[in-house]
């Protein structure tokens, strides 16, 4: 992968470009789709209150999930030890869960649109795509760094390699953006 470029025109908006390589794209769509899958299946598998639907109130999950790479993308809003802790997580998991479920997959579906399906390695985005793909790179990045390897060493050691890989990818942007 290059790094990312900033590119102005007189006529056109800013853009950012990128060119990955053929397997670098591969593995990015697969994963922005596998992690898009899991918080689809997540916001799916809501429990449905009545009173919420007849209210218009959102509704949504009450614990946090179960799966660590989702753990880490929705985790809890206080923790205990909180200075402000009042045991409410319940109640504001069930309210916000899904609002937060649908911006993450907002903007891993940028990701997956630029990325096309025809298999595109020249990767070319606005400043708002821009922002929403440093967002994805980090939902794919903390849902990638909490998965188990299962199998061993090396499989660990390849985890790794692909989050620092994505880190790399983010940082790029990142600075193109600040630039």
């Amino acid at each position: 992968m290059e790094q990312w470029k900033k590119r102005r025109s007189l006529m056109r908006q800013v853009r950012f470009t990128c060119t990955f390589e053929p397997m670098e794209r591969e593995v990015l769509g697969d994963l922005s789709a596998a992690v898009m899958e899991a918080l689809i299946r997540r916001a799916q598998s809501a429990p449905k209150d009545p009173l919420a639907e007849m209210t218009g109130m959102p509704s949504g999950h009450k614990s946090p999930p179960s799966d660590p790479g989702l753990a880490r993308l929705l985790p809890d809003f206080e923790r205990e030890g909180d200075e402000e802790y009042d045991g409410d997580n319940s109640l504001l998991r069930s309210f916000n869960e899904n609002d937060i479920v649908k911006a993450k997959i907002a903007s891993l579906q940028v990701i997956n649109s630029a990325l096309g399906p025809d298999g595109n390695v020249a990767v070319s985005v606005t400043e708002e795509e821009a922002a929403a793909w440093v967002a994805g790179l980090n939902d794919i990045r903390l849902y990638v760094a909490s998965g188990d390897a299962g199998g061993g060493e090396a499989a660990e050691e390849d985890r790794e390699n692909l989050v620092q890989w994505l880190a790399y990818n983010q940082e790029s942007l990142l600075e193109a953006l600040m630039a």
